[in-house]
């Protein structure tokens, strides 16, 4: 990875920030994304110090505000010629009904619209880059998913907070196998990196969810582990050239739901979502 610009988003804590140590310590010039600026350097010099490599540099990024995608994207794009590999690993879970600033549903805009726009602002970069990749970090709740197109601001039916995580996690297999279609030069793959011993549970939730996922959270899987298929599908030569694919916590291509391997839902999917990004004026 000598010589490789990788972007992360998330990358405070969890899987992004192990995900970032790791590449680091290949020889990549890793930056990672925050909300928060005072988090976002701390991370830095807590993955600086891990690392032991090249300093890892930070843009801040919210990817419930379109605006603030779009700013991130022009920064990165003004500070870096080109991009080998952009990791798209931030996510959020909410067990109550939460929205984006432009009014979607916090889970699909966070999860899939957030990373869609940001995808396709950093287009030029990564078309600069010699063998370039996308990764997206999925999740094995993509099985349950289905995307309801006439709600995708969550307010028509009672809200279920893992059904609409289920829903965005679809969606991201959807996306990668959609932008691996439609941009072959640029290999795009997905992954589920289990469950893991992080905070996503304790956010957005209410007292007796986050209460629920820190009696389990030290049975859960670390983030080190759970980075390791993300950093094979950044890295290996054993997937260069490969993707449309969706891979397990032990780098082992698996078969997606049946819907995630619906052509005409993935289209659509993309045709949707890319006029909601229109439509705004933040694609063009």
């Amino acid at each position: 990875m000598h010589g490789k610009t990788v972007l992360i988003t998330g990358g405070t804590a969890g899987l992004g920030q192990a995900t970032a140590i790791a590449l680091a310590r290949q020889g990549a010039s890793v930056v990672i994304t925050a909300r928060d600026e005072a988090r976002g350097r701390a991370a830095v010099e807590a993955i600086n110090q891990r690392a032991n490599a090249a300093p890892v540099r930070l843009i801040l990024l919210d990817l419930a505000s379109f605006a603030s995608v779009r700013g991130a994207a022009e920064r990165f794009l003004s500070e870096h010629p080109r991009l080998d590999v952009l990791i798209n690993n931030a996510g959020v879970f909410a067990a109550r009904l939460e929205q984006t600033r432009e009014g979607f549903e916090l889970q699909f805009g966070v999860n899939h619209l957030g990373p869609f726009l940001l995808s396709h602002l950093l287009l030029p970069a990564l078309e600069a880059a010699p063998a370039p990749r996308l990764v997206n970090v999925a999740s094995r709740a993509h099985y349950a998913g289905r995307i309801d197109f006439d709600d995708l601001r969550g307010e028509k039916h009672p809200y279920r907070g893992w059904r609409a995580y289920a829903r965005s996690k679809l969606a991201n297999v959807l996306f990668t196998r959609e932008w691996n279609r439609r941009f072959p030069g640029i290999p795009a793959n997905c992954l589920h990196p289990g469950t893991l011993r992080t905070t996503i549970g304790n956010k957005h939730s209410p007292w007796y969810v986050s209460l629920t996922w820190s009696l389990v959270k030290p049975f859960l899987t670390s983030p080190e582990r759970g980075a390791a298929t993300v950093v094979y599908l950044a890295s290996s030569s054993m997937v260069a050239g490969i993707g449309g694919r969706y891979f397990d916590p032990w780098q082992r291509e698996r078969r997606p739901s049946p819907l995630a391997l619906d052509d005409d839902l993935a289209r659509r999917l993309w045709e949707v979502s890319e006029r909601l990004m229109t439509e705004g004026g933040l694609m063009r």
